[in-house]
């Protein structure tokens, strides 16, 4: 008997716990040690790309669920699948669903159009912590949703097709909750249906928010009154003739930042992105897309706000324009690591910036803190070059500067850029530069 085999049932089932349950079933057949111990697993992890073609998934799943110790109740299940067969699922949910269950992930393929109801048992599990519905799961229980009340709920991913369920439904019931990632979409028959309102839970301390929703001509609400939020990700599309409003509150514990408005055809909503912009100066790492900067450049009397803990900062802009940089980076006085993405999509252009011409003294972070630049889809526009020399020459603590130039540079027009490039003095003696391709 080897050592692994004469350890306790709940330790080698905790090892196996690790394991998907198919490779944790298939132990069955090392020993007589090991013909059952599977069946003890508390944590089940079900996923049809690990079976053949051939391998009779459905009745796989049924086997595992009947055959199993019905005295060890499942704490954690996992099933990610793709059937036309709702009533097989909920027969499974039906046997995982008990006051026990602490996580649940369901990520399943299933046809939208008619909905999959789930039980109503899984909204008010006692001890469930974390709940994650993802893919192709609409939660179609017509005008009357189950009431919810999960008390132990700290980490929620939805998926949520419109307007099959209001998010607030669901939100309102999750009193402890920390972790929420919350994806918003329209049915494919269904793309004008008007969601007014979404309050998000003041206990989140992380959020991941995509909102395709907003299409009509009317006036929605997003409210983050989250004092507590340390981690925000943000993607909002807009349509050309939609109102929105976005309600927040300020968030000092904020260390990591990604905001994606997308505001398609016009950029009146700059005046709560520059809001929210400022809401966000006590983060330590802040990403903005396109859209967003576009909306700081066109945003009236727009004044950075002061950043006194930014170490990292990602920018990706319509145009590289030295004046916002400068401007920038004067308000970032501990930064670290810079990145500039220039925009070359599809409606890249040229824009004006609307904002004061920077002080002449050179930025704190410049002479102090700045150690890594990095330039994306560099063109060489006068204000690109301009940058970098100024950034060669006064950057005391650089350590790398990468370029990534455009692939439509030609070789010769390449080579002369580099050779000019690395004959501007440096005045930091560690700084390496390194241009791709």
């Amino acid at each position: 008997m080897d050592r692994i085999s004469c350890l306790p049932n709940y330790i080698l089932c905790e090892i196996l716990s690790y394991l998907p349950t198919k490779q944790a079933g298939s132990t069955s057949v090392l020993s007589r040690r090991w013909r059952h111990v599977w069946k003890d697993l508390q944590v089940i992890d079900i996923h049809e790309r690990h079976f053949r073609d051939e391998d009779p998934f459905d009745s796989y799943v049924n086997a595992i669920l009947t055959q199993r110790n019905a005295d060890y109740s499942i704490e954690k299940f996992r099933l990610a699948c793709e059937t036309n067969s709702t009533d097989l699922i909920l027969t499974w949910l039906d046997a995982v669903i008990g006051p026990h269950l602490r996580e649940l992930y369901l990520i399943l393929h299933v046809n939208v159009r008619f909905g999959l109801k789930l039980p109503e048992a899984i909204f008010t599990c006692p001890l469930l912590k974390s709940l994650v519905l993802k893919s192709e799961i609409s939660l179609n229980y017509g005008p009357e949703f189950p009431n919810v009340y999960l008390p132990s709920l700290k980490n929620l991913k939805l998926k949520l097709f419109i307007p099959y369920v209001h998010p607030n439904k669901i939100l309102s019931g999750c009193p402890v909750l920390e972790n929420l990632t919350l994806i918003l979409d329209n049915t494919p028959d269904s793309r004008n249906v008007y969601v007014p309102t979404i309050q998000m839970p003041r206990t989140l301390k992380s959020l991941t928010f995509e909102d395709d929703t907003i299409v009509l001509d009317e006036i929605y609400h997003r409210v983050i009154d989250t004092p507590s939020l340390e981690y925000l990700d943000m993607k909002i599309t807009i349509a050309k003739n939609s109102e929105l409003q976005v309600s927040f509150s300020s968030f000092p514990n904020m260390v990591e930042a990604h905001l994606n408005i997308i505001d398609h055809g016009r950029v009146e909503h700059g005046a709560w992105v520059s809001d929210l912009f400022r809401a966000l100066r006590e983060t330590k790492l802040l990403a903005l897309r396109y859209y967003t900067t576009r909306c700081l450049f066109s945003a009236p009397a727009f004044k950075f706000p002061e950043f006194h803990r930014l170490v990292n900062l990602e920018v990706d802009v319509p145009c590289f324009n030295t004046n916002f940089m400068l401007n920038f980076l004067h308000n970032c006085h501990v930064l670290e690591v810079l990145v500039v993405g220039i925009w070359t999509g599809f409606d890249s252009y040229t824009m004006e910036y609307n904002g004061p011409t920077p002080p002449t003294m050179v930025p704190n972070c410049v002479t102090s803190h700045l150690k890594s630049v990095e330039f994306r889809a560099y063109q060489d526009t006068a204000d690109e070059r301009e940058f970098i020399v100024y950034l060669l020459e006064k950057g005391l603590v650089l350590k790398t500067v990468t370029i990534s130039i455009e692939p439509d540079f030609g070789q010769e027009t390449k080579y002369e850029f580099v050779r000019e490039l690395y004959a501007i003095p440096r005045v930091s003696t560690t700084c390496q530069l390194n241009i791709w391709p």
